[in-house]
């Protein structure tokens, strides 16, 4: 707490910079599972990562150009705006981890649905040619939750920082 009793100085510039920081932890702990510990991410997995992509393009370059920060009508809209693609973001997160807990079906593309083939198909050069990931299993949860469901976390965590920024600075 600071000396006015606020929990912390929520600037349009200093609420960028942890969104900046969060999105950086999300994507940096996605490529390592991926990378490193050779967790292969689905379909979902990868366009889950868009608004994250989009979003630390997009701060950067509004703080590299700070002057449009803090107090001015665009500073607002771009907080804004990336609070409204966070929130978008979480949704799809809460879409995938549903699709894992079999709460609803997932695309047919990557649920892990069997392959059609003829009888010419030469199912040696299919197995080792093709890897499909499924969607609606999730390969990793820690206390219950998957991978998509701290996205969906993370994202809507992302989406509340913005909107408090935008409260605060009315």
């Amino acid at each position: 707490m600071n000396k006015n009793g606020e929990f912390m100085n929520l600037t349009y510039k200093n609420s960028l910079w942890m969104i900046l920081a969060l999105a950086l932890t999300a994507i940096g702990t996605a490529l390592y599972y991926e990378y490193a510990l050779n967790y292969q991410p689905c379909a979902l997995c990868y366009e889950e990562r868009i608004p994250y992509y989009i979003l630390i393009a997009v701060s950067v370059l509004a703080l590299v150009a700070d002057r449009f920060m803090d107090g001015k009508i665009i500073g607002k809209m771009l907080i804004g705006a990336l609070g409204i693609l966070m929130f978008l973001g979480s949704l799809y997160g809460v879409y995938h981890a549903g699709i894992e807990w079999d709460f609803w079906a997932g695309p047919s593309t990557c649920t892990g649905a069997a392959l059609s083939f003829d009888g010419s198909t030469d199912l040696l050069s299919l197995v080792t040619s093709i890897k499909i990931v499924p969607c609606d299993v999730a390969n990793w949860r820690l206390f219950g939750i998957s991978f998509a469901g701290y996205n969906a976390l993370t994202a809507m965590l992302m989406a509340v920082i913005c909107g408090l920024a935008l409260n605060k600075n009315r």
